[in-house]
């Protein structure tokens, strides 16, 4: 039985915007990774498609075609090189897609800021985000109609990093989480055009980023999925423009230490360049098949007993 999650929030409150998707404080009180009496930033948006300067993290509920509900969740990590989150096109966007075929989905609002000196949404900042949006998810399986053994992550870009974080890192123990016997692994990974690795000479500013100035050798290497790959590692689909400017050789590497550890992987190539496409419709990118093909892997997943 799933029992009570401390420092989780019950709170609950309910937004004009996005057809009135409910929204979920993760966090009730302190922050981890912040001081106590850190001033937290409310969500400012850029433009109607970006949010940016967020310390207190929040999550949409976006509920499945209740005729189609198939028990599985996706908790979706929008891109913006951890700096900003592109949460229309990365975030709600998707989910509108994946809830019309059954998936109940929660768009996370981690922590994001363009003041790269600021600890507190350095590593391992984002992640707690992500995990106690995990965390949320189990802990309401009933509300929310869907099986605990069924909870996947789908990540953009930065968002993809967080993903493979959580695929990667589960079993770590981080400062500043809450100590719950809930589980933060997923029972598969999804990331469409992501920063894997924190290694020259693939890295990415946004993971450069998120250690701070001059970081080490063993910090690079725990931030760098590829390296972090396990044979306890859940199922990982991904998919890459080719030529992206976020090098292709970030999924490319991650598949193949995957390969290595026998951890099932469905890698997309497209022969094309372009980065952050989203669903990839409107541009007609050849990518643009990749969220029916997410779907079928998602649901020939099979269920742990």
């Amino acid at each position: 039985m799933i029992r009570s999650l401390s420092l989780l929030t019950s709170c609950v409150c309910y937004l004009a915007s996005s057809a009135s998707a409910e929204t979920i404080q993760l966090w009730s009180g302190k922050v981890p990774g912040f001081p106590d009496d850190y001033a937290h930033k409310p969500h400012s948006e850029v433009d109607p498609m970006r949010v940016s300067e967020t310390s207190r993290a929040t999550m949409k509920v976006f509920p499945a075609d209740p005729k189609k509900s198939t028990g599985h969740a996706l908790a979706i990590f929008p891109g913006g090189g951890y700096s900003i989150l592109a949460h229309k096109h990365e975030g709600e966007d998707v989910a509108k897609f994946f809830t019309s075929k059954g998936i109940t989905c929660f768009v996370v609002y981690y922590r994001v800021t363009r003041n790269s000196t600021d600890k507190g949404y350095q590593f391992p900042g984002p992640l707690l985000d992500a995990r106690q949006a995990i965390r949320h998810v189990r802990k309401n399986v009933e509300k929310y109609k869907i099986d605990p053994k069924k909870v996947g992550v789908l990540g953009f870009s930065a968002g993809g990093h967080l993903a493979s974080m959580c695929a990667t890192r589960y079993a770590d123990k981080l400062k500043g989480d809450p100590t719950s016997d809930i589980s933060v692994r997923p029972d598969f990974a999804a990331m469409i055009y992501p920063v894997i690795s924190a290694i020259e000479s693939y890295s990415h500013g946004c993971t450069r980023k998120i250690l701070g100035a001059n970081p080490t050798k063993e910090q690079k290497i725990a931030v760098s999925a590829e390296h972090l790959v396990t044979k306890n590692t859940p199922p990982l689909f991904l998919a890459h423009n080719q030529f992206d400017g976020v090098s292709s050789h970030n999924s490319t590497m991650l598949a193949q230490a995957a390969t290595k550890a026998k951890v099932p992987c469905e890698l997309h190539i497209y022969p094309e360049g372009g980065h952050g496409f989203g669903m990839g419709v409107k541009s007609k990118h050849l990518a643009a098949n990749w969220p029916n093909l997410l779907e079928k892997f998602i649901k020939r997943i099979p269920t742990k007993k």
